[in-house]
């Protein structure tokens, strides 16, 4: 199995990149990786940079030596940033045997369940996996009356108050590397990031291959500050903003943020009213 990583130099103290770490000890510890190497294409916000090949290379290190493994390959290219060119050389870098491709960004958790549904769900010639991953909200919203934020491992559960569904996603995909290259790959025009997942999924439906949909419990989008910024295309911008009002919380939870004045104005009524009596 090779793993593709395209991600843009952003929030590196967030909770995103904390998951790589541990994902890549997942994959040392299944020997998932023992003949793949991990392609990384990390690119500055919009332009590949020094310094942004400067934060990867020290992310990929520290990583290496904690995790201790060797075995990725690092890519630098010296143009505007576009997840799906990032995927799209790092599959046609490989030079080995056919293998499945798992496309995952670096603000993904996944566990050893999950890999194992990867493959079981791919056959070369046959059918594509696109897994329904469960999206956490705003950790600082959800357990705001705590006196902590739990930690990571014990954020990781699937309930109405922590996340949603994430069925409007279709950038986390496992396919074997020759259906990708048959299919055409990635829309290399498409610039930025977002549009070039749906556009793949779109082509692969057309297609005769089947395309596996359904939720699975061991992949997950951890929750980061989200920018939109503007040098996006409008299509993009809207859907950037509309997956940004989603990751926070629950309609029900935002509500109890836009009324928290009413609502803490009421209880000390309460509280004055029961003092007098």
């Amino acid at each position: 199995m090779s793993v593709n990583e395209s991600c843009p130099q952003e929030g590196l103290q967030g909770s995103p990149y904390s998951a790589f770490p541990s994902c890549c000890r997942l994959l040392k510890e299944a020997n998932f990786w023992d003949k793949s190497p991990i392609c990384l294409f990390s690119p500055g916000k919009w332009a590949f940079s020094r310094m942004g090949e400067f934060t990867s290379l020290s992310i990929l290190e520290n990583t290496s030596k904690s995790a201790n493994f060797k075995n990725f390959t690092f890519i630098q290219l010296n143009e505007e940033f576009s997840r799906g060119k990032g995927l799209d050389v790092g599959a046609r870098f490989w030079k080995g045997n056919n293998v499945v491709l798992f496309f995952c960004d670096v603000d993904i958790y996944f566990t050893a369940e999950f890999l194992n549904s990867c493959r079981l769900n791919t056959q070369p010639g046959k059918k594509v996996f696109y897994p329904v991953l469960f999206s956490q909200y705003n950790p600082s919203i959800i357990y705001g009356h705590h006196d902590s934020i739990p930690s990571l491992e014990q954020q990781l559960i699937i309930k109405k108050e922590t996340g949603f569904w994430r069925d409007f996603g279709f950038g986390m995909t496992c396919q074997y590397r020759s259906d990708f290259l048959n299919i055409g790959g990635f829309d290399l025009d498409i610039k930025g990031w977002g549009g070039e997942d749906v556009h793949l999924y779109r082509k692969y439906l057309h297609s005769n291959l089947m395309v596996i949909r359904t939720p699975v419990r061991g992949l997950f989008h951890l929750w980061h500050e989200k920018q939109c910024l503007d040098e996006l295309t409008p299509e993009q911008y809207k859907m950037c903003m509309q997956s940004k009002a989603m990751n926070e919380a629950s309609h029900g939870q935002l509500g109890m943020l836009v009324f928290k004045e009413e609502i803490e104005t009421h209880l000390h009524r309460q509280k004055l009213s029961s003092k007098k009596t």
